[in-house]
């Protein structure tokens, strides 16, 4: 299997590449029932924090948190990323 073939285990359930993943979660892709929100709740409720940090789009997870966050049925995993984004709140604010 190549890279762009490779599989994450988070998508366990799904018939979908990590290729194909990764262009729903950045936005540039999606597929009935499996858009960018989606993403960011599956990436953030099952993925481990290594790659969570590798993966996640800055600037579409700082738009579309408050929006999903509710979906997160983790809670300390809905904590975690409210404070990831209350961070980079902050950086954008006292950089801009």
């Amino acid at each position: 299997m190549t890279a762009e073939q490779s599989l994450y285990p988070w998508l366990w359930d799904v018939d979908m590449d990590a290729r194909e993943f990764d262009a729903i979660l950045s936005g540039r892709a999606a597929r009935p029932g499996y858009d960018a929100r989606w993403a960011l709740v599956r990436l953030v409720e099952y993925a481990p924090y290594r790659e969570i940090k590798r993966l996640l789009p800055v600037s579409l997870f700082s738009s579309l948190w408050p929006e999903v966050a509710p979906h997160v049925r983790s809670a300390s995993r809905r904590a975690g990323m409210d404070f990831v984004a209350s961070w980079l709140d902050s950086r954008r604010a006292s950089h801009g």
